[in-house]
C-alpha cells in the first residue's frame, strides 16, 4: 500500500478505490494502473495546485506511486529528485 495522498488525489481523478487498496509503492500510472489522457492531465493539474512541479506526467517516465508520495511530501525538492532517481534505477 501506498500512501494516503497519492491513493486520495487518484480516487479525486476517477481511479476506483478497489483497484487503489491493494495498489503498491512501485505502482506505475501507465503501467500498472492504466491512467487515460484526461486522467494523466487531471493528475498532473493536482499534482501543480500541491505545489509539484519540475515534472511532466507526460514524459517518457512513468512514475511510480511511491514517487508522486515523494514530491507531495515536498514538492520544490522533490519533484527532480525523484525523477533523477528513477531514471537511474529505469534507465
Amino acid at each position: 500500500m501506498t500512501g494516503t495522498r497519492v491513493i486520495n488525489l487518484l480516487v479525486k481523478i476517477g481511479l476506483p478505490p478497489d483497484l487503489l487498496h491493494s495498489a503498491e509503492s512501485d505502482w506505475q500510472l501507465r503501467t500498472d494502473l492504466g491512467l487515460s489522457s484526461a486522467e494523466t492531465l487531471h493528475l498532473q493539474v493536482q499534482l501543480e495546485q500541491l505545489g509539484c512541479t519540475g515534472f511532466n506526467l507526460w514524459d517518457t517516465h512513468d512514475y511510480s506511486l511511491q514517487e508522486l508520495e515523494t514530491m507531495i511530501t515536498a514538492p520544490e525538492e522533490n519533484a527532480h529528485s525523484a525523477l533523477g532517481r528513477s531514471e537511474v534505477n529505469h534507465g
